[in-house]
């Protein structure tokens, strides 16, 4: 059934519609961002790996849990959750959401992939502790990102509030484990997260807001106080260890591993935040969502 919207409504929905397409379009030039300060940079290639080497603290312990985390994450497990969000949109009768969401989540995995393989580089700086070829985007991050994607696309709209950080906590708990493996360093899974984020983002300005139900607002500012102070967290670590050296300390390579994987939270956060508030409108008193 379709929704009457009232004059205001239409409005609201231009509106989010036109700041989603602006914060998509920051979002990917972010990607580029994060790409240029810790991939061809010294300082930011040093950071970056000494955050790398910290990881390897208490991998023996927690590697068993997080590979459980990884092993997820395969090419049948994404087409799994295409044929079945499909699927969904299909009986919920959202005609175009079910043409639509396989070539988004397909266009999220295909931008990493071109990203990694095709348009980064990364340079040597006689910097590197770990892997010598570009690993930005992180593949994983991105597949864990899609499929948060997916399901968000096709959740009733009663639901959003409650989908969307549910599919942030598994994107993060997934990069943080690639992290803790030692498959990528926070950069990578940063990068990973801003390119879903752009796409949801630009996948938002095209289908629109929809009635904002449930606690999205309690939802919204604990997502931004997690955000805020992750981010003054992570910018306080790379501030104490900006001076490492070649052989860093156990203290710093603690303090960067935490910080930078306090900051993939703290970028996680803040996206998920940036969807809720495009894609939600106030809803009427008196009415009822759309199914």
């Amino acid at each position: 059934m379709t929704q009457t919207l009232t004059r205001e409504q239409r409005r609201t929905d231009r509106s989010r519609r036109t700041v989603a397409a602006v914060l998509a379009v920051l979002a990917a030039a972010a990607v580029a961002g994060v790409w240029w300060f810790f991939v061809t940079t010294v300082p930011g290639q040093r950071l970056d790996d000494v955050a790398y080497t910290g990881s390897r603290i208490g991998r023996t312990r927690l590697a068993e849990y997080t590979q459980s985390v990884l092993d997820v994450v395969s090419v049948p497990f994404l087409v799994s959750v295409i044929v079945v969000t499909t699927a969904v949109a299909l009986l919920r009768r959202r005609w175009w959401l079910a043409l639509g969401v396989g070539a988004v989540v397909g266009g999220v995995n295909l931008t990493t992939q071109l990203l990694k393989y095709e348009v980064f580089t990364r340079p040597g700086l006689g910097v590197t502790d770990g892997y010598a070829d570009n690993t930005l985007p992180s593949g994983h991050t991105t597949v864990a990102g899609s499929v948060g994607l997916a399901v968000l696309l096709v959740a009733p709209a009663r639901w959003r509030w409650l989908v969307a950080p549910l599919a942030a906590a598994y994107t993060g708990a997934t990069g943080i484990a690639t992290m803790v493996d030692g498959w990528h360093r926070a950069s990578d899974v940063v990068a990973a997260v801003l390119v879903v984020a752009a796409w949801t983002l630009l996948a938002l300005a095209v289908t629109g807001p929809v009635d904002a139900t449930g606690p999205v607002r309690a939802v919204g500012w604990a997502l931004g106080v997690a955000g805020v102070g992750g981010a003054l967290v992570a910018v306080v670590a790379l501030t104490l260890t900006r001076g490492a050296d070649a052989d860093p300390s156990r203290a710093q390579m603690l303090i960067a591993y935490g910080g930078a994987s306090v900051g993939v939270l703290a970028v996680l956060s803040l996206a998920t935040l940036a969807v809720l508030l495009v894609g939600s409108r106030p809803a009427r008193r008196g009415g009822s969502p759309p199914p």
